[in-house]
Protein backbone atom coordinates (compact mmCIF):
# COMPACT_ATOMS: atom_id res chain seq x y z
CA UNK A 1 0.00 0.00 0.00
CA UNK A 2 1.07 3.40 -1.13
CA UNK A 3 1.87 5.62 1.78
CA UNK A 4 0.74 8.29 -0.32
CA UNK A 5 -3.33 8.48 -0.81
CA UNK A 6 -4.86 10.52 -3.43
CA UNK A 7 -7.65 12.90 -2.40
CA UNK A 8 -9.88 10.79 -5.02
CA UNK A 9 -9.16 7.92 -2.85
CA UNK A 10 -9.27 8.90 0.20
CA UNK A 11 -11.40 8.76 3.23
CA UNK A 12 -12.82 12.29 4.14
CA UNK A 13 -15.32 12.90 6.48
CA UNK A 14 -17.59 13.58 3.38
CA UNK A 15 -17.47 9.51 2.93
CA UNK A 16 -18.94 8.85 6.17
CA UNK A 17 -22.46 8.65 7.54
CA UNK A 18 -22.24 11.27 10.30
CA UNK A 19 -25.18 11.14 12.48
CA UNK A 20 -27.80 9.48 13.80
CA UNK A 21 -30.17 10.68 10.92
CA UNK A 22 -28.14 9.76 8.53
CA UNK A 23 -28.08 6.02 10.00
CA UNK A 24 -32.02 5.87 10.28
CA UNK A 25 -32.49 6.82 6.96
CA UNK A 26 -30.69 3.82 6.00
CA UNK A 27 -31.80 1.51 8.32
CA UNK A 28 -35.72 2.54 7.34
CA UNK A 29 -35.46 2.58 3.74
CA UNK A 30 -32.40 -0.11 3.16
CA UNK A 31 -32.99 -1.09 -0.74
CA UNK A 32 -30.65 -3.53 -0.70
CA UNK A 33 -29.68 -6.13 2.02
CA UNK A 34 -26.30 -8.25 1.41
CA UNK A 35 -25.78 -11.19 5.09
CA UNK A 36 -23.07 -12.73 6.17
CA UNK A 37 -22.68 -14.75 8.72
CA UNK A 38 -20.29 -11.91 10.13
CA UNK A 39 -21.77 -9.00 8.84
CA UNK A 40 -25.23 -7.84 7.90
CA UNK A 41 -24.71 -4.91 4.73
CA UNK A 42 -27.71 -2.14 4.48
CA UNK A 43 -27.68 0.21 1.51
CA UNK A 44 -29.66 2.86 -0.38
CA UNK A 45 -29.34 5.58 -3.29
CA UNK A 46 -28.75 8.77 -1.79
CA UNK A 47 -28.72 12.47 -3.89
CA UNK A 48 -25.10 12.81 -2.95
CA UNK A 49 -22.72 11.12 -5.76
CA UNK A 50 -20.18 10.24 -2.83
CA UNK A 51 -20.94 7.04 -1.23
CA UNK A 52 -20.66 6.96 2.30
CA UNK A 53 -20.60 4.66 4.96
CA UNK A 54 -21.60 3.89 8.54
CA UNK A 55 -20.12 1.31 11.00
CA UNK A 56 -22.18 -0.52 13.82
CA UNK A 57 -19.70 -2.72 15.46
CA UNK A 58 -21.58 -3.51 19.13
CA UNK A 59 -19.36 -4.31 21.90
CA UNK A 60 -22.05 -7.07 22.26
CA UNK A 61 -20.38 -9.02 19.03
CA UNK A 62 -17.04 -7.57 19.76
CA UNK A 63 -16.23 -7.95 22.75
CA UNK A 64 -12.32 -6.05 22.52
CA UNK A 65 -11.75 -2.77 21.42
CA UNK A 66 -8.70 -3.69 20.01
CA UNK A 67 -10.75 -5.65 17.84
CA UNK A 68 -13.26 -3.30 17.31
CA UNK A 69 -11.04 -0.87 15.82
CA UNK A 70 -9.52 -3.52 13.77
CA UNK A 71 -12.22 -4.45 11.96
CA UNK A 72 -13.28 -0.97 11.69
CA UNK A 73 -9.65 0.05 9.92
CA UNK A 74 -10.13 -3.09 7.60
CA UNK A 75 -13.84 -2.41 6.10
CA UNK A 76 -12.66 1.53 5.62
CA UNK A 77 -9.98 0.54 4.03
CA UNK A 78 -12.01 -1.90 1.44
CA UNK A 79 -14.98 0.79 1.17
CA UNK A 80 -12.04 3.38 0.35
CA UNK A 81 -10.71 0.78 -2.47
CA UNK A 82 -14.16 0.51 -3.90
CA UNK A 83 -15.33 3.77 -3.43
CA UNK A 84 -15.52 4.74 -7.35
CA UNK A 85 -17.79 1.49 -8.11
CA UNK A 86 -20.05 2.14 -5.01
CA UNK A 87 -20.91 6.50 -5.90
CA UNK A 88 -24.38 7.02 -4.60
CA UNK A 89 -24.95 4.90 -2.13
CA UNK A 90 -25.21 5.45 1.68
CA UNK A 91 -24.18 2.20 3.48
CA UNK A 92 -24.26 0.95 6.64
CA UNK A 93 -22.19 -2.39 7.68
CA UNK A 94 -23.71 -4.03 11.20
CA UNK A 95 -20.83 -6.40 12.73
CA UNK A 96 -22.16 -9.85 14.00
CA UNK A 97 -20.91 -12.14 16.39
CA UNK A 98 -17.62 -14.29 14.97
CA UNK A 99 -16.59 -11.19 12.65
CA UNK A 100 -13.41 -10.63 15.18
CA UNK A 101 -12.34 -14.68 14.76
CA UNK A 102 -11.50 -13.69 10.90
CA UNK A 103 -8.23 -12.72 10.14
CA UNK A 104 -6.98 -9.59 7.94
CA UNK A 105 -6.70 -10.81 4.49
CA UNK A 106 -9.76 -12.93 4.75
CA UNK A 107 -11.98 -10.27 5.52
CA UNK A 108 -10.42 -7.54 2.99
CA UNK A 109 -11.51 -10.52 0.20
CA UNK A 110 -15.44 -11.13 2.23
CA UNK A 111 -15.90 -7.46 1.83
CA UNK A 112 -14.66 -6.84 -1.61
CA UNK A 113 -16.45 -9.88 -2.79
CA UNK A 114 -20.07 -8.09 -0.76
CA UNK A 115 -19.10 -4.61 -2.32
CA UNK A 116 -19.52 -6.81 -5.83
CA UNK A 117 -22.59 -8.30 -4.81
CA UNK A 118 -24.08 -4.70 -3.48
CA UNK A 119 -23.17 -2.95 -6.89
CA UNK A 120 -24.54 -5.94 -9.04
CA UNK A 121 -28.07 -5.58 -7.07
CA UNK A 122 -27.96 -1.85 -7.54
CA UNK A 123 -27.45 -1.95 -11.38
CA UNK A 124 -29.77 -4.52 -12.07
CA UNK A 125 -32.48 -2.40 -9.87
CA UNK A 126 -31.24 0.63 -11.89
CA UNK A 127 -31.87 -1.06 -15.44
CA UNK A 128 -34.84 -2.83 -14.64
CA UNK A 129 -36.26 0.63 -13.17
CA UNK A 130 -35.32 2.60 -16.12
CA UNK A 131 -38.50 3.34 -18.99
CA UNK A 132 -38.05 1.08 -22.02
Amino acid sequence: MSAIIGRSNGFSRNLRLLNSADYKRVFDGAEFKISHSNFLILARRSNNDLPRIGLVIAKKNVRFAVERNRIKRIIRESFRQHQADLSGLDVVVLARKGISDRDNRTLLDLFSRQWTKLLQRSNNQTQSSKPK
